[in-house]
């Protein structure tokens, strides 16, 4: 089997802490979920998404009042 050549994207992605108050915390799943929502016809094997930096889950907690 060959193997494809990938292409890769680094996104950075702002949220404001209202945000993130009312629940958003952005995953690996979430992450592609949102990237297939952009590739409809793409297969789960033609897309792989990973988030490489993320706020601290503490600071995540904090904002969302736990």
């Amino acid at each position: 089997m060959n193997k494809k050549k990938r292409f890769i994207w680094t996104v950075q992605i702002e949220v404001d802490e209202s945000w993130v108050a009312d629940g958003f915390n952005l995953d690996n799943e979430r992450a592609h979920e949102m990237a297939m929502s952009e590739l409809p016809w793409a297969n789960d094997n033609e897309v792989k998404v990973r988030v490489t930096k993320s706020p601290k889950a503490s600071d995540i907690k904090k904002a969302q009042g736990y």
